[in-house]
């Protein structure tokens, strides 16, 4: 406001390192704008710290973008921390990917010893020629260091070039981030289907681990789960903790909160899942990426439901949007597409949310249950999948693929393989997205034994009436199988990694480099036995520790969220 009454033409957030301050500003500007009913111009300027090319916060550029591009920005860039020569590089990728204006003011070299910029106004134009030579940039200008010769010098280079050309108005494509972007529609799984894995097992209600772990507010474990997720395939990960006995506000903002500091967990996008709206709004205040909100519905009625579209849209958030409607949830594939085609028509025609970050849950329902008014359930959803993509175009469509094959749970092969035989079928079929599923459990269709996959498809496409007898049967075998294997003698423990036959010295060191908690108790112990006081390991090997790490973070080979990591394990070593 103050800007404004003082007679600013255009509202600027810039050198920003932190996305997440960013986005806060950028609501705040959008709210003053909806107030006053001003359209002001705004600018956004990122500052990626090192070359890595992220920011401090740890966003790749293009991340950075994905966050920030709700707010219809007219004019994006970079600028501080670099000189023109290192940011070559990250202007290109931006160039490739930006939808609107782009800029560069970048700082004239690296500073010097003193603190200093040694580029002479001729070093710095030429330093950014090759800005102007590939037709990269808009506007251009100087940061730190620059003076009035260094953007005249720069402005005399650039005025023989062409400004960069825009882009081209393509396909409207979901565009999520974590620490690094996702284009959820240029996606293939780990089993080369055009299918967005979403992880399940940081939900209370996919994994009795996971709901232990939070009970207990065993945060640093849980964390464990989220990053092996990621490693066995996962493109995103679906966060919930809804529980009667749990402050499901409290613990979706400390998860969230601890889980952005975890490099290997929040380079993928979140799916902030939630029965309640403002456990949801809590965990994606936290977000400095662009999430998935999971979920909101007409259950609520029309009106609350498009206060709640709007403040998420406002926020650049995607959503998922259940087959529910102020009579309940849709079961039959005609009450799945009618209630999924109004809520497109309220969504897009009053809300104006974008269409492409619309997401449909038609409701993976139970089948084999033994109940007739079940047995359609799987060809309800494939069925309605597919009309529901011709009558609202660009959505995707999701669900919790665990609940179709709840009746025959404590048997993952079999569970796994009618799974497999559906996702077959409503992915490649009828245009299935997205599903919450557990990647690593995952199998190919040809994977799936014969006699299994000849009931899993009796079964999901109800041919038969005995399909779910058939299907028990097969379940009664796999499990006796499984017995006999144990009765037979367990599986022989798994050699430990190579790194912990190292000397304590050694392990401790790799323990803080790589921010693994796990040993660090018994590795201290250890080492306090051989040390003549305690101090002397603090400052001995886990100094050491922490100085390569702060060696490797000032050469850009480590970026904030691991050197958060690595000083908690060191806190834990300290405090034994």
């Amino acid at each position: 406001v103050g800007l404004m009454d003082g007679g600013s033409d255009i509202l600027m957030v810039e050198t920003i390192f932190d996305t997440l301050n960013a986005k806060a500003a950028l609501y705040a500007i959008g709210e003053y704008l909806e107030f006053t009913g001003l359209d002001i111009p705004v600018f956004v300027s990122g500052t990626l710290v090192d070359q890595s090319g992220r920011t401090l916060s740890g966003q790749t550029g293009e991340a950075f973008y994905a966050s920030i591009r709700h707010a219809k920005p007219m004019c994006v860039g970079l600028n501080c921390a670099l000189g023109a020569k290192h940011m070559t590089p990250f202007v290109e990728k931006l160039a490739n990917c930006v939808e609107c204006f782009l800029h560069v003011y970048s700082n004239a070299g690296l500073p010097n010893a003193m603190g200093g910029y040694d580029e002479t106004p001729e070093d710095m134009a030429e330093q950014n020629k090759v800005f102007f030579e590939n037709g990269w940039l808009n506007m251009v200008g100087g940061c730190c260091g620059s003076t009035p010769p260094h953007i005249k010098a720069i402005r005399e280079m650039s005025e023989s070039f062409k400004p960069r050309r825009l882009p081209d108005v393509g396909r409207p494509k979901m565009w999520l981030s974590g620490l690094e972007d996702l284009v959820v529609e240029d996606v293939h799984n780990h089993l080369g289907l055009p299918f967005l894995n979403v992880g399940e097992r940081c939900n209370i209600s996919g994994s009795l681990r996971f709901k232990k772990l939070m009970m207990a507010g065993d945060y640093a474990t849980a964390m464990d789960i989220a990053k092996k997720q990621v490693e066995d395939g996962a493109h995103v990960i679906d966060i919930n903790v809804d529980d009667g006995l749990l402050d499901g506000l409290a613990a979706m903002q400390k998860f969230v909160k601890i889980a952005i500091t975890e490099p290997d967990v929040s380079k993928v996008p979140f799916m902030l899942d939630a029965s309640k709206f403002e456990i949801v709004m809590a965990g994606l205040k936290w977000c400095q990426g662009k999430p998935i909100i999971n979920s909101i519905s007409l259950k609520v009625g029309e009106e609350l439901f498009i206060e709640q579209a709007t403040l998420l849209k406002k926020h650049g958030a995607a959503v998922v949007v259940m087959a529910f409607d102020e009579e309940g949830q849709a079961a039959t594939a005609d009450e799945k597409v009618r209630i999924c085609k109004r809520s497109y028509d309220v969504l897009v025609n009053k809300v104006k949310f974008p269409p492409e970050d619309i997401v449909f849950d038609p409701n993976v329902l139970t089948i084999g249950t033994g109940m007739e008014e079940h047995a359609n359930y799987g060809v309800d959803f494939i069925n309605a999948t597919k009309i529901i993509k011709e009558q609202c175009p660009y959505v995707k469509i999701s669900g919790g693929i665990s609940n179709l094959s709840f009746g025959f749970r404590g048997v993952m092969k079999i569970r796994e393989s009618i799974h497999s035989v559906f996702l077959q079928n409503a992915i490649l079929e009828s245009g299935m997205d997205v599903g919450i599923v557990n990647a690593h459990e995952m199998l190919m269709l040809n994977e799936v034994e014969p006699d299994i996959r000849e009931a899993a498809e009796n079964l999901v496409f109800n041919k038969t009436e005995d399909a779910t007898d058939v299907m028990l049967e097969l379940t009664k075998r796999e499990k006796d199988r499984r017995e006999a294997l144990k009765k037979g003698g367990g599986a022989t423990k798994k050699k430990q990694t190579s790194w912990r036959t190292e000397n304590v010295t050694k392990r401790l060191e790799h323990s803080l480099i790589n921010g693994i908690s796990q040993y660090i108790d018994e590795d201290v112990e250890e080492a306090r036995k051989e040390a003549e006081r305690p101090l002397h390991i603090i400052e001995g090997p886990l100094m050491d520790g922490m100085n390569i790490i702060g060696d490797l973070f000032g050469a850009g080979k480590m970026f904030l969220p691991q050197v958060i990591k690595s000083a908690r394990v060191m806190k834990k070593a300290v405090a034994y």
